[in-house]
């Protein structure tokens, strides 16, 4: 039922964003306050707390809601196929980027268990340890915070 509301709305509001730029332009901005307001509260609170994790779960459903009206928006409409280029599987992976990215995710591991392990932690810190410098301070963790959420709408927008 909950998902059924949700994608009604999502329909109802790409609908409402593809009659009218002033609509695209107030949705966007709307967006851009609940980012930042999300991001201060973020800031704000401390980590791994209910405040945190639900802080967290709201920039996620947002992201995703974004998503959602973005795709139920109606996309453009291709050229003739006398006018198109001969179709390539450009988006497949290849073997080669297969076997970077798992190097790439094993060297990661390696340093990350590697160091957490080692003693003494300042002689050997872990990923997380070098973030905590930059998220002790509420602006830094906040710009971190709007910059993760960004990175999601990127993902989610890619084609």
């Amino acid at each position: 039922m909950v998902l059924g509301l949700v994608a009604g709305l999502t329909r109802r509001i790409g609908m409402l964003a593809n009659r009218s730029r002033r609509v695209r332009v107030a949705l966007t901005a709307a967006g851009l306050v609940a980012v930042g307001a999300d991001a201060g509260v973020a800031a704000a609170s401390r980590p791994f707390t209910l405040a945190a994790n639900l802080t967290t779960a709201l920039g996620l459903a947002g992201i995703v809601a974004a998503g959602l009206v973005r795709l139920s928006l109606p996309r453009e409409v291709p050229a003739p196929a006398s006018l198109q280029a001969p179709p390539t599987d450009a988006g497949a992976l290849d073997r080669s980027s297969i076997v970077a990215w798992i190097a790439l995710a094993l060297a990661v591991a390696t340093f990350e268990l590697v160091n957490f392990v080692s003693n003494p932690r300042s002689a050997h810190p872990t990923l997380s340890s070098l973030l905590n410098a930059i998220t002790g301070h509420e602006v830094l963790r906040g710009l971190l915070f709007v910059l993760w959420l960004g990175a999601g709408w990127w993902i989610w927008g890619r084609e």
